[in-house]
């Protein structure tokens, strides 16, 4: 150790700039080390300043370990932090996602009287909610004496970061009651909430406010907008934000191929990425990925093959496993199973559970039973406890009325407690937003959706609706097939829609891909109740118009 520190100072610092200097130039691999020893021979020259300026230097730079390192050389040197230390250093653990390093300065910041610093407490807030602890982030908010908009920002990020989306879009409402004038960072955060919830018209109302108020509408807000508005399945609103923007990034062009991507304008989605080419806008990883996307919902297996081919040839990108994911699937939907099994074979990476899945699921759409098996015991391997790969195999089985092997696999999860994840589904209403589970209705005080549902049943038939049974996972009984079909949570959240909107059109989101009886369903309803309906799948949106679907039947 001292023949280290002999080499590290025969340059010797004569001041603390030529100090960090040394420190800067120590060698990666050795840095730690090299620094323990240099604050320890220099320890004259180490004061708060020094380390604020490299405890943000780091920060800045995101070499965050090497930020929280500074901080403990400070404590063990006795020097004592001030109100620079904190935001940049809490910035490194939220980044790390140290909780409980977080908590450690947290308690340091109260001893040493930083408890009404504004900067630092809205660091904490922040480091809370990265670090998956939003609770205790609200819970800091509540007994802090002085808040700003970043403060604000800070938990809405928290909560957003932690997928409770409805608790954020409140704390937005709490801001403005409390008469804090948001800025461009909180539109960007509360309007990400309203795209993961499908809240249109809470997403249209802060659009209305970001006008009222001449708002900045830098490329930031007007992508989250275009993103809200693709999300809550608008798209010609998304198309009107993006070609009002006056300045565009690849992002920015990356959301609106994905806009048409997910909606089912796949053509669209192609000419949107060559426009972007032609305006000089360099296509990235993410925008193959909507490209091909927009392939895979529309079956344009060809326009595919040579899309994936130009990423690699053209613009020299290499795909990733999420390009592969997409190629296997818009193979496997479009029944070039043997040559999604190649291409899987011949992939760089390492299949995932993610290609495992696609393939399965093509496999249950196309009945090939014994690649489907191969599929399923990949994804044992890779994920023993995800309850969905049991049910795609169910399915395989399940078409071919196989229900022995229906059964075998029911068996495997109810031993190894495996739990199927539950249908969930929810609607937006005058602001309010919704939620259903298969089911619901059976229970008390839900009389109302089981009498309209039986009713739309009925109206359905006469149209031509014929439940498609073959879908329950269950050797039972004809009519406790069509009773377990009746009782999705996405016909649920129609009827309800139904009984208590009286909105043109009715917007749906669900957890998981919308089964086949369900969009049979959900097109007759459209023409018989005459109404338009959205719902936003874990894997697209379905427009459903007079009886018909915007994927056309391909999904």
């Amino acid at each position: 150790m001292r023949r280290m520190n002999q080499k590290l100072t025969c340059n010797k610092p004569t001041d603390k700039y030529s100090l960090i200097k040394l420190i800067d130039s120590s060698i990666s691999s050795n840095w730690f080390a090299n620094t323990a020893l240099l604050f320890h021979d220099y320890s004259h020259f180490v004061d708060c300043n020094l380390c604020n300026t490299l405890i943000k230097r780091y920060a800045d730079s995101k070499c965050h370990s090497r930020s929280i390192f500074i901080y403990t050389q400070m404590r063990k040197l006795n020097i004592l932090p001030d109100s620079s230390t904190f935001p940049s250093l809490l910035k490194s653990v939220a980044q790390l996602c140290y909780g409980e390093v977080g908590k450690s300065i947290h308690c340091n910041a109260i001893q040493l009287g930083f408890t009404c610093d504004v900067y630092t407490n809205t660091a904490l807030v922040y480091m809370y909610g990265i670090c998956q602890q939003p609770d205790d982030a609200r819970q800091l908010f509540d007994e802090i004496p002085e808040r700003n908009v970043v403060t604000w920002n800070a938990l809405i990020t928290s909560y957003t970061h932690n997928r409770r989306f409805r608790e954020a879009i409140d704390v937005f409402r709490e801001m403005l009651a409390c008469g804090v004038k948001p800025g461009e960072v909180t539109m960007v955060g509360v309007l990400s909430a309203c795209s993961h919830l499908g809240a249109l018209n809470q997403g249209r109302w802060i659009h209305d406010y970001i006008v009222r108020n001449r708002l900045r509408m830098n490329v930031y807000v007007g992508t989250a907008l275009i993103d809200m508005y693709a999300k809550c399945g608008d798209i010609d609103e998304a198309k009107k934000v993006f070609e009002s923007m006056g300045v565009r990034n690849v992002y920015t062009w990356n959301v609106l191929i994905s806009a048409y991507a997910m909606n089912g304008q796949g053509e669209a989605a192609l000419e949107a990425f060559d426009r972007m080419v032609v305006e000089d806008f360099k296509p990235d990883d993410v925008s193959f990925v909507g490209v091909l996307c927009a392939c895979c919902h529309q079956g344009f297996v060809e326009e595919g093959r040579r899309r994936f081919s130009r990423m690699i040839n053209q613009f020299g990108l290499q795909p990733k496993i999420m390009h592969y994911g997409s190629m296997i699937d818009l193979l496997g939907r479009g029944g070039f199973l043997d040559e999604a099994m190649e291409m899987i074979h011949s992939m760089k990476l390492k299949p995932d559970a993610i290609i495992w899945r696609i393939l399965l699921g093509a496999c249950r759409f196309h009945g090939r039973e014994e690649l489907g098996e191969f599929a399923f015991r990949k994804l044992l391997e890779l994920e023993p406890m995800n309850g969905e790969n049991y049910v795609l195999i169910s399915n395989v089985h399940t078409q071919r009325k196989k229900w022995t092997e229906v059964g075998e696999v029911r068996e495997l999860m109810d031993r190894g407690g495996i739990k199927k994840i539950p249908g969930c589904s929810s609607i937006e209403i005058e602001n309010e937003v919704y939620e259903f589970k298969a089911s619901d209705p059976l229970k008390t005080g839900h009389e109302e959706i089981h009498k309209m549902l039986e009713d739309m049943k009925n109206q359905l038939k006469l149209a031509g609706y014929v439940p498609e049974k073959e879908m329950v996972l269950y050797d039972i009984n004809e009519e406790e097939k069509e009773h377990n079909l009746i009782y999705h949570s996405e016909k649920l959240a129609l009827a309800y829609g139904l009984l208590y909107s009286s909105e043109p059109t009715l917007r749906i989101m669900k957890n998981l891909r919308i089964c086949q009886d369900c969009h049979q369903f959900f097109k007759l309803a459209s023409a018989i109740y005459k109404r338009n309906i959205v719902v936003r799948d874990i894997k697209r949106f379905h427009h459903f118009t007079g009886g018909l679907c915007s994927c056309k039947d391909y999904w």
